[in-house]
């Protein structure tokens, strides 16, 4: 009984040994439109660019208009570390306040704040239709946890068979 703690110690010791060091927090790389920048037209959508994947689930971003009012439409649609909010009418010239909160693949929540300015009211002509109804593709971790999890019952498993070959002293 011995062996097999000491064999299971030192399988769990070597698989914790070899995975990377923990990943840091999801840090925003990039705006689009990008933060304290002046353009004359609305644009369509809102991209948030990360420096890794991010999750779909809790993710949430509003774009305020000068007034106050949200003009994010639909839900937001998170693919690897590109997440991309479409926007209503902007009918304000002004100032556009960009609140976001995203989970990084570690599952921290981040919150991410930013703004940029429309210099002419109303919004890109060549918007197209959003369908709020569409919904974005799910990103989890499952696959990994899966594997790792596959990987610890083939070392449990071997170390088993190992154990028992072995005749009694």
């Amino acid at each position: 009984m011995r062996r097999l703690t000491a064999v299971l110690m030192a399988s769990l010791l070597a698989l914790v040994i070899t995975t990377g060091p923990a990943a840091a927090h999801a840090k925003l790389e990039s705006m689009t439109p990008a933060d304290g920048s002046s353009m004359p037209a609305p644009p369509t959508k809102v991209v948030l660019t990360f420096n890794e994947p991010v999750g779909s689930n809790g993710t949430q971003i509003q774009v305020k208009s000068p007034a106050g009012v949200n003009v994010a439409t639909g839900a937001p649609q998170v693919l690897d570390s590109t997440v991309t909010q479409p926007v209503g009418a902007m009918i304000e010239a002004g100032r556009y306040q960009v609140e976001a909160r995203v989970v990084s693949a570690d599952g921290h929540p981040i919150t991410v704040s930013a703004s940029f300015t429309i210099t002419h009211a109303g919004h890109a002509p060549d918007a197209p239709p959003v369908d709020p109804t569409a919904q974005p593709p799910n990103n989890s971790n499952t696959v990994t946890v899966v594997a790792m999890c596959l990987v610890m019952l083939v070392v449990v498993a071997l170390a088993i068979v190992i154990v028992r070959r072995r005749p009694a002293r």
